[in-house]
């Protein structure tokens, strides 16, 4: 058995229902009631250790995917210091429950953890540029000890830049730009539009974790994020000749120094993901639902 966290979330939400669809055996630990699968309800990760034994499926349960956790909806969001504490003593409460027979803990963390350089891998420095990106690292060094302390396996994926359907909740280029075509408004684009992003698709994402569920050795962190960096306007412009409309695109003074976003996705590719969805045919798909929020 599968326990999950987040699955009111953008990712939690897509993985919870993909597990579903493939008759994974998944219990959800949700702060709401939630019809399609097996669920125990927790306020803010305050439950009593027991809560998920007296419920049944404390024996059961070998695999933790922990997708829940505050993110930043933007870069003022990523410094509040409340908000990025809540993902330590969060994590802190999960790996106290009673799991007898718990093998793997699989950890969601973020690309937010590493330092400036040209191209990002798993061995480039470690510096955070917020508390959100402190409170990751923090939070996959105590998976590492915890799973060490049980001799089984901790499994960190450090997640890039995913879009997609149900990301619109988030003050992201791709779901804002789409949210001003449809609102007939100006599109901008901060500085000269030159700034690489690499972006990769929400099912691309599930698949990965997925996939990491069953790997069955220890392999250290995992970049989950698109080898293609894309400029800024390439993507912007793409989303407007996908939309059909007659957009004004805004270039504005760029807040900050310009930053390329490049990554090495050899690990990804050999463990986990060795394909990647066009990004174009993923702009499409979530073109279409945004149409669909609007009518």
């Amino acid at each position: 058995m599968i326990l999950l966290t987040g699955t009111s979330g953008f990712i939690g939400s897509n993985l919870l229902d993909t597990l579903l669809k493939h008759n994974k055996d998944v219990v959800a630990l949700t702060s709401k009631p939630i019809t399609k699968a097996k669920y125990i309800l927790h306020n803010g990760y305050n439950f009593n250790v027991d809560l998920i034994q007296s419920a049944g499926y404390g024996n059961l349960i070998e695999t933790i995917v922990h997708v829940g956790a505050f993110t930043p909806k933007n870069s003022e969001q990523a410094n509040k210091i409340h908000s990025c504490n809540q993902n330590i003593f969060n994590l802190e409460k999960l790996l106290d429950l009673t799991l007898p027979n718990l093998k793997k803990v699989i950890f969601l963390s973020t690309l937010d953890v590493y330092d400036d350089t040209d191209v990002v891998s798993e061995e480039t420095t470690i510096s955070p540029r917020s508390l959100y990106g402190y409170s990751k690292i923090y939070s996959e060094k105590m998976i590492t000890a915890f799973a060490e302390s049980r001799g089984i396996i901790g499994q960190i994926l450090r997640i890039g830049h995913v879009y997609g359907s149900g990301e619109e909740k988030y003050e992201k280029l791709i779901p804002e730009t789409m949210k001003r075509i449809l609102a007939d408004e100006a599109v901008d684009i901060w500085g000269d539009g030159t700034e690489l992003r690499s972006f990769i698709y929400i099912d691309d994402v599930v698949k990965a974790i997925i996939n990491s569920i069953y790997l069955s050795q220890q392999v250290g962190p995992i970049n989950v994020v698109s080898e293609n960096s894309l400029s800024i306007e390439k993507v912007v412009k793409g989303i407007i000749e996908i939309s059909g409309a007659q957009v004004k695109v805004n270039y504005l003074p760029r807040k900050g120094l310009a930053r390329n976003l490049k990554f090495d996705t050899q690990k990804m590719k050999r463990f986990l993901l060795s394909t990647e969805t066009d990004m174009r045919t993923g702009l499409k798909i979530e073109w279409n639902y945004m149409m669909t929020l609007k009518s």
